[in-house]
């Protein structure tokens, strides 16, 4: 590769043949720059190579800056934008920033000055990819905060050692993709994977598929060599929880009907969003099962204390809607809508977020979501005031003031059962399995409610 090859490559966007002369000339020793004489022209070359940064005069006869930028952001998210104005047009320079611009240059510049913001850029952008390759993700996760990087790390070196591992953090975080990481992960990769709800340990059937109490052979004994994962350990009943503790210390189960035992090599792997400490002082949950399972705990931290993978997430769901729905490019996100994004507490974490990206592909009517699309819980949650209400439509209005009564109904509800879920869904009249989806759609927790 030539010395010139490796050098970053800048697109320049301008209709006059001479400015784009000066901005290659000014950056001969710094970048490899790549002339574009209209906005249709760029926004082709943005499709087809791998631009670094972005410099692109705002006014232009077919194709303004505005669009060249909106193009930028949903082709080469990564490259900075960097817009060439002339001094009148600065308020609309300041709206490009809000829309995702990286700067904004006033013409007449000095070649110096034009040259220092391209480098700031381009080491800005370097930095942030080589903050992203320092990340070791995990598979099916994505993250690149050092919150992420923390829990990669741990979940490598929990993985490697094949014990039984106790996966926490608040419903929505993504526990069983940390659980499906850990197998992966580790020595049992080549195995099964089998995941087995907790939530509905009121039957007997889930008792016989962990432990083979009523016939030959149990899950532990079927996947021999594999894992076996737990969702919300927390919610099983104390007589399963006995013969699961006693599962994690044998290691075995019944294979036929003589009743010998032999050895199933299996990982159980578990996981809630309850306080087990809590349930354990209060004996709704065995101190000695507590101990077994959290030979090696991992806790997922929630999304709002890692705000940063936020537009990625958001970035991530789009992909998947474009591919979804046959898209040409993935929809893009508004500067105002990122933001409202980033404020917002996602009481329901990544799933929530997800649903939220989801419901506004829907409803959005262009290419780009704006904050009007967003949910109205999400634009009422991360506004610093109240909801303005004479800004929506009468359906939007209807659908905030549902939101809340539904949330305000399951906080009552379960402020006055103390927490305990069953009994909420009694009360509401309800499944509890819907309860639970309920308690999950609108981000309320109950733990938050033990011990009012």
């Amino acid at each position: 590769m030539s010395e010139s090859a490796r050098l970053p490559l800048v697109l320049a966007v301008d209709d006059k043949a001479n400015m784009l002369t000066l901005i290659a000339k000014i950056m001969k020793t710094d970048a490899r720059v790549l002339k574009a004489t209209s906005g249709a022209t760029a926004i082709q070359l943005l499709g087809e190579q791998a631009i670094d940064a972005i410099i692109c005069d705002l006014r232009m006869p077919d194709v303004d800056g505005l669009a060249v930028l909106d193009a930028a952001r949903r082709l080469r998210p990564q490259a900075p934008f960097l817009l060439m104005t002339a001094y009148g047009s600065v308020p609309t320079a300041i709206d490009a920033m809000k829309r995702g611009a990286f700067d904004y240059l006033t013409k007449p510049f000095e070649p110096e000055q034009l040259r220092q913001m391209v480098l700031h850029a381009l080491a800005r952008n370097a930095g942030s990819a080589a903050d992203a390759a320092t990340v070791d993700s995990l598979p099916g996760i994505i993250g690149g905060s050092l919150a992420m990087a923390e829990l990669s790390r741990v979940v490598r070196r929990v993985a490697a050692s094949d014990t039984t591992a106790l996966v926490l953090g608040e419903t929505g975080v993504g526990k069983e993709l940390v659980a499906r990481a850990l197998h992966s992960l580790g020595p049992r990769a080549g195995g099964k994977f089998i995941a087995v709800s907790c939530v509905s340990a009121h039957s007997d059937a889930l008792e016989k598929l962990l432990i083979g109490a009523a016939r030959p052979a149990g899950a532990a004994a079927q996947a021999a060599g594999d894992t076996v994962f737990l969702d919300e350990v927390g919610e099983l009943r104390l007589a399963v929880q006995a013969k699961l503790t006693h599962a994690l210390e044998q290691r075995s189960a019944r294979t036929d009907s003589t009743g010998d035992a032999r050895t199933a090599a299996v990982r159980f792997i578990a996981a809630t969003h309850r306080d087990l400490d809590a349930m354990a002082r209060e004996g709704s949950f065995r101190e000695d099962l507590l101990y077994r399972l959290r030979l090696a705990s991992i806790h997922i931290p929630p999304l709002r204390e890692r705000a940063g993978d936020i537009a990625t997430l958001a970035a991530h769901f789009l992909a998947d809607d474009a591919v979804q729905k046959h898209r040409a490019s993935p929809l893009v996100l508004s500067a105002e809508a990122a933001l409202m994004l980033e404020r917002y507490h996602w009481p329901g974490n990544v799933r929530e977020l997800k649903a939220a990206i989801e419901r506004a592909a829907i409803v959005v009517e262009n290419e780009r979501i704006e904050a009007i699309d967003l949910p109205v819980e999400v634009r009422a949650g991360s506004s610093t005031g109240p909801l303005d209400l004479a800004s929506m439509s009468y359906q939007q209005a209807l659908e905030a003031a549902r939101e809340e009564a539904t949330r305000s109904y399951l906080e009552a509800v379960l402020r006055r059962t103390n927490g305990k879920v069953v009994l909420a869904a009694e009360i509401a009249g309800v499944e509890r399995e819907s309860f639970y989806r309920l308690l999950r759609r609108y981000g309320v927790s109950a733990d938050d409610f033990r011990g009012d």
